[in-house]
């Protein structure tokens, strides 16, 4: 089985000690797959710091230096992986960037690019915000050249472009999905690109039920990826463990199952 960390959020005003405290006990033998958002727009987001509420200045990440020196020696270290995570992660509407934004093919690539430059190596994945992402979205990943974390439905018209790649997928997938009563446990190959869905470790998780994913994975060979924010790792769980603790025990759990490989994100591809 190959596990993957996933963090959402990193941006400008991430600071580089919030990374550290919630991985430098662990990054050592598990990388940490930070999505990170090349130029954020604060706005309203509940997660937001105190000062940045309703700010709807351009932050662009170079401007946190060093953010930027502990993501670039995390990345030569093997420590840390990174993802692209939106390209503002603003709200249009009330509805999440990927699915309300505009011109989001140029902002796509254009995040990419600035992302591989600033940071120093392939961007291969992309994180939609709020994990929301429409069919106009979507292509505009694929255009970007980059797979997704996030598997939108299969057969709507609506998410994506059908073609017989898709629907040979639709069986396999839904044997997991409804016989099974478990996350699909593989990468999906859709020709043109790759998708992967991911389990959240945060305050509506339980313990009991990603653990069972996780051993059903590890049954299957699978890939499991556990999705987090740094800046949730204090809160509570629906069974009362912190997120912290409950990440921490999920990776202790899967480090005691036999043929386990964490992986950052842009290898799994």
């Amino acid at each position: 089985m190959e596990v993957v960390i996933r963090d959402d959020d990193t941006c400008c005003f991430t600071k580089p000690e919030e990374i550290h405290a919630c991985y430098e006990q662990v990054w050592d033998d598990v990388p940490v797959s930070l999505s990170v958002t090349p130029y954020r727009i604060p706005g309203n987001d509940k997660n937001l710091p105190g000062n940045l509420l309703g700010c709807r200045d351009v932050l662009p990440l170079h401007e946190n230096n060093e953010l930027v020196h502990v993501l670039r020696s995390g990345i030569i270290d093997g420590r840390i992986d990174i993802s692209m995570h939106g390209y503002h992660h603003l709200t249009y509407k009330g509805k999440p960037e990927y699915i309300g934004g505009d011109d989001l093919t140029r902002k796509t690539i254009d995040g990419r690019n600035y992302l591989e430059t600033l940071l120093g190596l392939s961007v291969k994945t992309f994180v939609p915000p709020n994990n929301g992402i429409s069919k106009t979205g979507l292509e505009a990943v694929i255009n970007a050249g980059m797979n997704l974390v996030n598997i939108p439905s299969l057969w709507s018209v609506r998410k994506r472009n059908i073609s017989a790649k898709t629907l040979s997928i639709v069986p396999k997938y839904y044997w997991h999905r409804k016989v099974m009563k478990k996350s699909y446990p593989y990468v999906l190959d859709m020709g043109d690109h790759k998708e992967i869905g991911y389990h959240t470790v945060g305050p509506k998780s339980t313990s009991v039920q990603l653990l069972a994913e996780l051993d059903y994975c590890a049954r299957k060979n699978g890939v499991f990826v556990l999705a987090t924010h740094y800046h949730a790792f204090d809160k509570r769980t629906q069974d009362g463990n912190t997120v912290r603790a409950l990440l921490y025990k999920l990776i202790d759990r899967a480090m005691a199952l036999p043929d386990t490989r964490f992986l950052g994100i842009n290898t799994v591809w």
